[in-house]
């Protein structure tokens, strides 16, 4: 048996510092700063560990808990020991600076979302990250080893939405929506029914079709904004002839 390992720290991660963008959606991988978890840490450096389909529920809202996992210095541990030890550990190089840092398996437990929504998002994982971590995880749970490109193949979709949801909020929230509504509109625009129960989101699925999805989410926001744009000027316009 011999799990993977990264070629480089900076593989590991999609943003981390100042370059997070703080409309990203939470998802498996985000790194944040000072989060209590009862029974395990009073506050301290978390890491999501849950799905991303289990942080929201109905209209795209966020759950009153997630399930994290504490994030320990370490001492420094190099790449090819990743592959036969330490499995209770996701490693995290160069998290903050030049520090080890290790995500810790046997400190899991549930943080309030309001915790993480209140405080710095350190870091996001990459897809090789995250595909990393999942194999990791469950290899250390189950003993069963499963190979990241499986990985991937069973989680890619996830991938696609969130940065495409990313994008989405962007430009809306820059177009005058609150994100908490843009992520709504999100949500009901990729799931609406489009004939024979098929929906955008499902289209994510086969990666036949993820070029088109792109394409309509989008349009589908450029037009969104747009839209709320000429809505407020005419909003402002009206009250400035009232004021007159």
């Amino acid at each position: 048996m011999s799990l993977e390992t990264y070629a480089d720290a900076a593989d590991l991660y999609l943003t981390r510092g100042q370059d997070v963008n703080p409309r990203r959606p939470l998802f498996t991988g985000d790194v944040f700063a000072d989060v209590p978890v009862p029974g395990i840490q009073t506050g301290g450096t978390a890491l999501i560990m849950a799905h991303p389909c289990t942080l929201r529920g109905r209209q795209a809202q966020l759950k009153k808990h997630v399930l994290v996992a504490a994030v320990r210095d370490h001492a420094e541990v190099g790449q090819g020991a990743w592959t036969k030890g330490y499995y209770d550990m996701m490693p995290l190089p160069h998290l903050i600076g030049t520090r080890f840092y290790v995500g810790r398996f046997d400190e899991m437990g549930r943080a309030l979302t309001a915790d993480l929504l209140k405080t710095q998002r350190l870091a996001c994982l990459s897809v090789p990250g995250i595909n990393l971590l999942q194999q990791r995880l469950i290899w250390h749970l189950t003993r069963f080893e499963v190979e990241t490109y499986r990985l991937h193949e069973a989680f890619a979709h996830t991938f696609e939405e969130a940065d495409l949801l990313e994008e989405w909020n962007d430009v809306l929230c820059d177009g005058g929506f609150a994100e908490a509504e843009a992520t709504i509109l999100f949500e009901e625009f990729i799931r609406a029914d489009l004939g024979n129960r098929r929906t955008l989101q499902e289209g994510l699925r086969d990666p036949q079709r993820r070029s088109s999805v792109r394409s309509a989410v989008r349009a589908e926001a450029r037009r969104a904004a747009a839209q709320r744009w000429t809505s407020m000027a005419d909003t402002e316009g009206g009250e400035q002839d009232r004021a007159r």
